[in-house]
């Protein structure tokens, strides 16, 4: 039992004074003035200048590119996407490396209150399975509550751009000289994996958008998202050009495609969503689906601000994400937060719809939750839910003094004042060290390795460049595009 912390039970409560039991996994009791022996609690401690809160929910990341930190200044994501990692080369990771990369950013997200990550994970090309194994292997060490994929494209990387296959030389589109895993051998992978993880550490599926996969691919894969009961993580309307991809491609949305396919359901995680219209966002909350908000990443690649509060009007779970580290630079769902909490301010002028410290908090708790289709466990701190929590300090520069805890936790804490996280009823992580890994060891062990692993970045990258002005023309031809032109506003909007 925690006695007389200030507990914030979920974004929509007042923070009060209360006392928080744990048992085994999951919140036993949450009340005034408990009894410690009516709940048979064998240890008190004092909760005193303590602010309990639920743990953030990092909805969308990808630990692969942990090691591109910092390479780019902004630039579009159709020209950053293959520029950064190149998809016809192979940086050969070893399967330590990638257990090394994955708790790297595992501990990054801690430190800054993330108790559950859905961690996107492309592994490139050949695909090993010692390297997929070695993702979920870290985030179990770790304590950390994950959901995992392996990402897939069944189509070639040049064919989910307009204009792209056509600026390409040939010899960008030849074979990969590496085994390219085929759609049916994805997704017995994806079935084994769902069968080998499936507790605190969870596999899930991953088609990367609609435009990079074949129709049939993503029927199969919702198929077995529904056999299994499991989320699909799927990048839907990102960028503008991608709007312009679904009227080429299909002569509708993109939304409208998925329905017309069936697939948009309450499986269905669409990441972003930023070019949703009106019409859009309609069939999204009709169908259940929920939908991930990544402020930084937007920003930097200049993909536009999400129509988040004509999302949430709508009763759409909005979760948040912090998605690439070489997209936005770093994991922490404390300036994801923050983002979320002040860029909406920018496309409109009507403060009354801004969005706040407790929508953002909202987002990065209970709609990751949602999203993830673990609502009734996650999110919140209740008597039966999973005991996922964080514990911080009043005394603090973030909290001194103590105006208002929502706000302060939103646009003040950098992360100084976590003293404690718990997943699971286990703490993972107290007095700034991690309770089930060797931070010391694990550091230097990276550090040893660190100019191996950048040679192996640095050495794709002239591929990158030798691509840049073929996707810079592409890009180009895109915005020039007639059909380009609703697109083409400082941010989208609808109501």
């Amino acid at each position: 039992m925690i006695r007389g912390a200030l507990v914030l039970e979920s974004a929509e409560h007042e923070p009060e004074r209360l006392d928080l039991v744990v048992e085994g996994d999951s919140i036993a009791a949450v009340g005034r003035n408990l009894d410690p022996a009516a709940h048979g609690v064998d240890r008190v401690e004092d909760g005193g200048g303590k602010l309990l809160t639920p743990g953030l929910i990092n909805a969308h990341q990808h630990s692969h590119d942990r090691f591109d930190k910092g390479r780019f200044s902004p630039l579009p994501l159709e020209i950053w996407m293959a520029l950064y990692n190149p998809p016809m080369s192979s940086r050969g990771w070893t399967p330590r490396e990638v257990y090394l990369r994955t708790l790297l950013g595992g501990m990054e997200m801690i430190r800054a209150g993330t108790t559950m990550v859905l961690d996107d994970v492309h592994h490139g090309l050949p695909l090993h399975r010692e390297n997929v194994d070695a993702v979920y292997r870290a985030y179990d060490d770790l304590g950390l509550r994950a959901d995992v994929s392996v990402a897939y494209a069944d189509k070639p990387f040049y064919r989910g751009m307009p204009y792209l296959e056509e600026c390409l030389p040939a010899a960008f589109k030849a074979p990969s000289e590496h085994p390219v895993p085929t759609s049916a051998e994805i997704l017995a992978l994806w079935r084994d994996l769902a069968s080998r993880w499936k507790g605190r550490v969870r596999a899930v599926l991953s088609p990367s958008g609609p435009q990079r996969c074949t129709d049939g691919f993503l029927e199969e894969t919702w198929q077995l998202a529904r056999d299994l009961d499991l989320p699909v993580l799927i990048h839907v309307l990102e960028t503008r050009i991608q709007a312009l991809t679904a009227d080429l491609f299909y002569g509708r949305s993109m939304v409208e495609h998925m329905h017309g396919l069936g697939i948009l359901d309450r499986h269905a995680v669409l990441i972003h969503g930023v070019w949703m219209s009106s019409s859009d966002l309609d069939l999204v909350a009709k169908n259940g689906a929920g939908i991930v908000h990544n402020p930084g990443s937007n920003m930097k690649l200049g993909s536009g601000v999400a129509p988040v509060r004509a999302m949430r009007a709508r009763g759409i779970a909005v979760g948040l994400g912090t998605d690439n580290h070489n997209a936005n630079d770093n994991c922490s769902m404390l300036e994801a937060l923050k983002l979320a909490g002040l860029i909406h301010t920018c496309p409109d002028s009507d403060y009354a719809r801004w969005i706040g410290a407790r929508e953002a908090l909202g987002m990065a708790t209970a709609g990751g939750a949602a999203c993830a289709g673990l609502g009734k466990s996650l999110g919140s701190l209740e008597s039966g839910k999973q005991a996922d929590f964080l514990q911080w300090n009043l005394s603090s520069n973030a909290f001194l003094p103590l105006n208002h805890a929502v706000n302060q936790l939103v646009y003040c804490e950098q992360g100084g004042s976590l003293e404690r996280v718990v997943v699971a009823g286990q703490e993972i992580y107290a007095g700034g060290h991690f309770a089930c890994i060797d931070e010391a060891a694990i550091m230097a062990e990276i550090r040893d390795r660190l100019g191996v692993m950048q040679r192996k970045i640095m050495d794709t990258a002239a591929t990158g460049e030798a691509l840049r002005p073929y996707l810079a023309r592409a890009y180009d031809l895109c915005m020039k595009d007639s059909r380009m032109a609703p697109y083409l506003g400082r941010c989208n909007q609808p109501h």
